[in-house]
């Protein structure tokens, strides 16, 4: 029986696209019988949270949580607000913004390297190294973002011989809001030291897309690609239920400034001047109150609903009784790498996808190869509004389709392919 420690800043209960990941590969190693303890934060600076996520933890992974410092406690006490997050995601600073807000993103952005979840690291170092001083583990995994956590592993590869895995979910120092902001150049450069010094000292890594190979850089044979991907158990037994009769085009998860579906709506719009009136858009999740804004003043068709943020399995649900899904990338530089979680899990419903961002990107690529969805420009409201009308038509036959070749996406085969990479 092989022995592994996930270090993982997000686990249940927090919720969000950065959990799904590793929840979905500890279930399938855990089913291997791979012995796995995760060691994760207590109370950390969660984007959300989603307490039924506890439930598909397998029964036999040991779960280690340790005091977690976090930096939202004075950050609510600064902007005088009980109801807001550490920044993140979006880090760019507008004039609509506090002096104090100001302040506090640019120290985050130029004085904390690599991200303000390095707070957790002294804790989860000092009991990351009791555990596996005392037990015998065959390897270490680190996944990011944040991807301070793959400083622990850095530290841990120093103290402790043992096999190292550093897993990128997203870019590091190419991530792409970090392009959007200024930042002193030292602390690029600090940074960038920091990236090549985990990529150099780890055994292996995974890499959630080909861009994010790309910028890292390293040994061909050292680094694996294995994107997100769905679980098929979350989809077992959903009961279509339409929940009015509308052709309902849905989105779900975050929708921050750099994501705002104005094409969309406007090309929803184009069709409801048509004569088309019964297209309506769903956003489901923490939507931008600057999205809803800008969106809200466009929309005087009451096209559009917003929703808060529901439970992942009950998100999973609704996209299997949507009838067109909404994929937004987000509209920063080096993006063409940017593949969400959220793809995946569109995927698995098997519903069709209108993408909106690069058409040369990876997202696009993957739409096309599985016969799921197209991606359109951003300011393309004419063909976007042409794919809509066409998958309402569909609809309005009875024969919208509702399949595609996605087995390469199953979390199950992902998992095999994982272990093989793993030599253990």
């Amino acid at each position: 029986m092989k022995k592994i420690m996930v270090i993982s800043y997000y686990w249940p209960p927090c919720g969000g696209v950065g959990v799904q990941r590793w929840l979905k590969f500890v279930k399938y190693l855990s089913q291997k019988d791979w012995q796995i303890t995760v060691l994760t934060t207590k109370n950390g600076d969660y984007p959300t949270l989603d307490e039924s996520l506890l439930k598909k933890i397998p029964d036999k992974v040991k779960v280690i949580r340790t005091k977690t410092p976090t930096f939202s406690g004075l950050y609510k006490k600064l902007v005088h607000s009980q109801d807001v997050h550490v920044p993140h995601g979006s880090l760019e600073i507008s004039s609509d913004q506090s002096l104090i807000k100001k302040v506090f993103i640019w120290i985050r952005l130029n004085l904390i390297v690599p991200d303000a979840r390095k707070i957790w690291n002294r804790h989860a170092y000092s009991r990351a190294k009791q555990e596996l001083s005392t037990n015998d583990y065959d390897m270490m995994i680190t996944t990011g973002p944040p991807h301070s956590t793959h400083l622990i592993g850095l530290r841990m590869k120093k103290k402790i011989k043992l096999n190292w895995l550093a897993d990128f979910r997203d870019p590091w120092t190419e991530m792409g809001y970090l392009k959007n902001v200024k930042r002193i150049k030292l602390t690029s450069i600090l940074d960038k030291r920091l990236e090549n010094k985990v990529v150099n000292n780890c055994d292996l890594i995974v890499a959630a897309s080909k861009k994010i190979i790309t910028d890292l850089n390293c040994i061909p044979d050292k680094i694996k690609l294995i994107t997100n991907g769905f679980d098929p158990d979350e989809y077992a037994g959903i009961i279509n239920k339409k929940l009015d009769d509308n052709f309902n085009l849905n989105y779900f998860g975050s929708l921050p400034e750099e994501s705002n579906p104005i094409s969309a709506l406007q090309a929803v719009l184009k069709l409801y001047e048509q004569g088309i009136a019964d297209i309506k858009i769903n956003l489901w999740g923490n939507i931008s109150q600057k999205v809803i804004s800008i969106l809200s003043n466009l929309d005087d068709k009451n096209i559009i609903t917003f929703h808060d943020h529901i439970a992942h399995q009950k998100a999973v649900e609704y996209m299997v009784n949507s009838d067109l899904l909404l994929l937004m990338i987000n509209r920063v530089e080096n993006n063409e790498g940017i593949i969400t979680a959220k793809l995946f899990e569109y995927l698995g419903s098997e519903v069709p996808i209108l993408g909106i961002g690069p058409i040369s990107s990876e997202p696009a690529k993957i739409l096309e190869e599985t016969k799921m969805g197209k991606m359109f420009d951003y300011d393309n409201v004419t063909d976007i509004s042409g794919y809509i009308e066409q998958s309402y038509t569909s609809w309005k036959k009875g024969k919208l389709k509702k399949s595609g070749n996605i087995a390469k996406y199953n979390c199950v085969n992902q998992t095999e392919e994982l272990i093989k990479f793993l030599k253990l």
